[in-house]
């Protein structure tokens, strides 16, 4: 008689949920001999962080350092909203893909074309997130008007 093995995991993620997965083995019930496992793949990463950046100047393209994919054992499903990625050193893309452990990855967008305005880039693997955001910088200051002369005199 084959024996059956139900697997159950739980990993904590992001702002403390919890994901449970549970995994059948195959090779239950009647039929052929011997036992056969199967593995549920991983595709949830690690989570992961972009480094704002403020002060960039308006209506100007900016690319956010890199992160590294973690924390998955196959291919997950990657996409972005307001912007464009890039996986390694591949083209700069808006289009749903899928990306692999250990993996690069830079998201870039378009600066506002108002100051002090931030724009923000959604990415997204595997069902975890995380916002990539440019401020643009401080608008200078006008209409200030400084003498044509200064005195300067002295006292004792």
């Amino acid at each position: 008689m084959k024996k059956c093995l139900l697997e159950i995991g739980l990993k904590r993620v992001k702002q403390g949920f919890v994901l449970l997965t549970v995994v059948l083995v195959t090779g239950c019930g009647g039929g052929s001999s011997g036992d056969s496992t199967t593995a549920a793949s991983d595709t949830y990463p690690n989570a992961f962080t972009f480094t704002d950046q403020t002060g960039v100047a308006v209506s100007t393209e900016v690319t956010s350092a890199a992160i590294t994919v973690a924390g998955i054992d196959a291919a997950a499903a990657i996409s972005i909203t307001g912007g464009t990625y890039q996986i390694g050193s591949g083209t700069f893309t808006n289009s749903a893909g899928t990306v692999t452990n250990g993996q690069t990855v830079k998201v870039k967008h378009t600066s506002s074309s108002s100051n002090n305005t931030a724009t923000n880039t959604v990415l997204t693997i595997g069902g975890v997130s995380d916002t990539f955001t440019s401020t643009t910088v401080t608008a200078p200051v006008t209409g200030v008007a400084l003498p044509n002369e200064i005195d300067i005199v002295e006292t004792s």
